[in-house]
């Protein structure tokens, strides 16, 4: 029997990609690595006078692909002479079989395989395929029109026929076999001088587009390429219409006009996907969750490593100083010291950390770890000198919600962030109270709204998780009056966790601003005091001096209107209904107390927000600054409450002295506004 010949290996062509860029730094990573991992080979990028960190990203990246960086010094976009000597260069040096002339916001997605197979499958007669572009579909933000952002990682709907600015049909890119006289004309749409006849693709290729990615980035676009073309005298006055024309309505509102009819609200993608006019394409977008989740996983395995690392070093340090406590000791004297009958209860609790720690951490995901926060919070609790497990925290948080903690870490930085306390029920309440801040400015200031969960769990299942929008920070912790101390201690954990704010001002959503000259004072001297808590002090030296039933009527659960305070409430305390001000020691000694004491946040008992707040200044030593001024006690100096503002409006009306106001909400006490 004659054996059968071993097949030939299957022999691939090579491919080069071409890429003319200008301060797209934002997607050309994204860009090139989707394309290796699709088949192509080698990459030629011409950096038409980027200003962002284009060169940077380039440099790295070449570091493991095959990229040759070229610098184009002209201004007028003369984009026809540059790509063909791309192509060309594609042909002669990288000995490319195929040329792709891409755009940095174009992905070529053939319907199966990658790029090489596609090309592969190609009759030899086949010299150039037109392939079709998609535009991605640009989300339509409830309340913010202009606000919509889409890109190769989160965008999945696409036009099934798209059209440029000027409404006409978008006219393709072309892929062309490499020659060494081919002639790429202006836009990438056709290319002259290469052998064989042109191709549709016949649905088998797509370019799915992402020319609109957020409005500031689309005007940054506009703005530098309509100049170009403005300053090119070669080309056709029709060359670049849109980018032409949109250029010249730069100052008119005409490019966010052209966003806002742009943007596709959720029920009217519903309808497009219903018709067809809109289409669903989940490949570019897998591809990157996919590296996404990867990469978590190998960065989530090495910060485990690291905890561990530095854990283990930590409690040995620590075992052992213990040890030398009592080896000091002359040996026959050491019986008569505690620890010679206690060393070995003194170090089990960091032992039992250690042991715990590593158990709880192994072989899981960041979304597994982060549901067994209740879990590591417990494990803090035994050995809660351990810094380096709250930094492994922030680190999970960052592997888990990347999107929410960078955009929360950079709203806040070095800022003066004014914390509006809140509930879902009364979320406007808080708008309105964000709203009267407008004379404050916005430098050095960020608002933040913080909402809890409307179904909230019990404090050991309670994940570490959050959402964040810009503006509304919401925290899987209850949303009830009687919950407000676990749902801001929550909050102030993440801010410590994530962010380095100047100072975080706790404020109730009845607050209103009203001399924003004299808030701005007041923070000012806050912040040359360096206090760590600031506000207006309250509470006694005996615990029954205070008022126990000062929540009733507030709590959502009838069992806590049956209850007084049943833990120690501490010496003075600033009051919450009144606002107060953490510096950054005030903001760790309460996110260390929320990591390291979850038994007494979530004792079935009321608990003031304020009075624990206190607890954690003390425990860490801290002192509070009053701020408190006798003829405003209502809130700090600048605000008031919307009450007060009512009362003031019907004293006007009647043309009555308002004196009888002043002395309104002046005992002393905690609780203050809603919050809940």
């Amino acid at each position: 029997m004659r054996s059968r010949p071993e097949a030939e290996p299957l022999t691939y062509p090579k491919l080069t990609m071409t890429l003319l860029v200008r301060n797209e730094a934002d997607i050309l990573e994204d860009n090139i690595r989707f394309h290796h991992a699709m088949g192509v080979s080698s990459f030629i990028v011409m950096d038409n006078l980027s200003t962002d960190a284009t060169p940077e990203l380039i440099r790295e990246l070449s570091q493991e692909i095959d990229i040759e960086y070229l610098h184009q010094p002209a201004d007028d976009y003369n984009q026809r002479e540059w790509v063909t000597a791309m192509a060309r260069k594609a042909a002669a040096e990288h000995q490319a079989d195929w040329v792709i002339n891409n755009d940095a916001d174009e992905f070529w997605l053939p319907a199966r395989g990658d790029l090489r197979a596609f090309c592969a499958s190609l009759p030899e007669a086949t010299g150039t395929v037109i392939v079709p572009r998609h535009n991605a579909v640009v989300p339509a933000l409830p309340g913010d029109l202009l606000g919509g952002r889409c890109g190769p990682r989160m965008a999945v709907v696409f036009e099934r026929e798209s059209r440029n600015g000027e409404g006409k049909p978008l006219p393709g890119k072309v892929l062309h076999r490499a020659s060494e006289i081919a002639e790429v004309a202006q836009g990438n749409h056709s290319v002259a001088h290469v052998p064989g006849h042109a191709s549709a693709g016949q649905g088998r290729i797509r370019i799915l587009h992402y020319p609109c990615r957020g409005l500031a980035q689309y005007k940054d676009k506009i703005r530098l390429g309509g100049a170009a073309y403005s300053r090119n005298t070669a080309l056709p006055p029709g060359a670049g219409a849109t980018w032409r024309s949109q250029y010249d309505g730069l100052e008119t509102g005409a490019v966010e006009r052209f966003w806002r009819d742009l943007a596709v609200a959720p029920e009217e993608q519903e309808i497009g996907l219903l018709r067809g006019d809109l289409m669903r394409d989940d490949r570019v977008a897998g591809f990157f969750a996919e590296q996404a989740r990867s990469k978590a996983r190998q960065d989530l395995l090495a910060a485990r490593e690291e905890l561990l690392a530095q854990s283990r070093a930590m409690v040995e340090e620590f075992s052992q100083s213990q040890a030398e406590l009592i080896a000091r000791v002359p040996r026959r004297q050491r019986w008569e010291r505690p620890m010679y009958y206690n060393l070995r209860f003194a170090v089990r609790s960091a032992e039992a950390h250690l042991e715990q720690l590593e158990a709880l951490t192994e072989a899981a995901e960041a979304a597994a770890l982060c549901a067994r926060f209740g879990q590591m919070r417990d494990v803090f609790s035994l050995f809660p000198r351990n810094t380096h497990l709250p930094a492994f925290l922030a680190r999970l948080l960052e592997l888990a919600a990347p999107e929410p903690a960078q955009r929360l870490r950079a709203d806040c930085a070095g800022k003066r962030v004014i914390l509006h306390t809140s509930c879902h029920p009364r979320l406007q309440e808080s708008q309105q109270s964000v709203a009267s801040f407008a004379g404050l400015g916005q430098d050095g200031y960020h608002h933040i709204i913080l909402l809890g969960a409307r179904e909230p769990r019990p404090e050991q299942d309670t994940g570490l998780s959050f959402g964040y929008d810009g503006q509304v920070l919401q925290v899987p912790a209850p949303d009830t009056y009687e919950g407000l101390h676990q749902k801001l201690f929550y909050a102030y954990m993440l801010l410590d966790l994530l962010t380095a704010p100047a100072l975080v001002v706790k404020i109730d959503d009845n607050i209103l601003m009203q001399d924003a000259a004299r808030f701005a004072a007041c923070l000012d001297r806050v912040a040359d005091k360096g206090a760590a808590l600031a506000g207006r002090r309250v509470g006694t030296r005996r615990h029954q001096d205070q008022w126990h039933g000062w929540h009733l009527g507030k709590c959502a659960d009838p069992v806590m209107e049956t209850r007084g305070y049943q833990y120690p409430l501490p010496r003075d305390y600033a009051a919450g209904g009144y606002g107060y001000v953490l510096g950054r020691e005030g903001l760790a000694a309460c996110g260390y107390m929320y990591l390291a004491m979850k038994e007494f946040l979530a004792m079935p008992a009321v608990g003031l927000e304020d009075a624990c707040v206190g607890h954690a200044i003390y425990a860490q030593r801290l002192e509070l600054m009053d701020i408190s001024q006798g003829h405003g006690l209502l809130a700090m100096p600048g605000l008031t409450t919307k009450e007060r503002r009512r009362l003031d409006a019907d004293w006007a009306e009647w043309d009555l002295p308002a004196d009888a106001a002043d002395t309104a909400g002046s005992r002393d006490g905690s609780g203050g506004g809603s919050g809940a």
